[in-house]
């Protein structure tokens, strides 16, 4: 439950920070167990559209399912979005990153957190 609430916490903060920069954001609330594929946070300004999967997570590394990132893959496609992974980190804030961009381990696509501080992008960075 603990987990849950860090992680839907972490996505309306996100949707506030896309919303502070004129984007109109949605959050789609339990994504994860929907059998529809969807990604967390839709972003939409002037056409362009930003589908983001969400993680708030201390660890060293982050891992997510090659399926989950198959979804995100094929959702951003069918609506001509770009899809990216954000990564809140704890006092750190958040980081962003194209699919791409994530190590596929076959099962998971991973990304270290030392990896992610120094190549992920900012919220700035990836609204331009």
């Amino acid at each position: 439950m603990v987990y849950h609430s860090k992680g839907a916490n972490a996505e309306r903060e996100l949707m506030h920070l896309f919303f502070k920069e004129g984007f109109s954001v949605v959050r789609i609330a339990g994504s994860g167990t929907s059998p529809l594929p969807a990604p967390d946070i839709i972003a939409i300004k002037k056409g362009r559209i930003i589908a983001v999967e969400c993680k708030a997570r201390k660890a060293k590394n982050l891992a997510i399912s090659v399926g989950q990132i198959g979804e995100l893959l094929g959702w951003a496609e069918k609506a001509g979005g770009e899809p990216l992974i954000g990564w809140k980190i704890p006092r750190k804030g958040w980081f962003f990153f194209h699919p791409s961009e994530l190590r596929n381990t076959g099962k998971f696509f991973t990304i270290s957190q030392k990896n992610a501080l120094e190549n992920g992008r900012s919220l700035e960075q990836v609204i331009g």
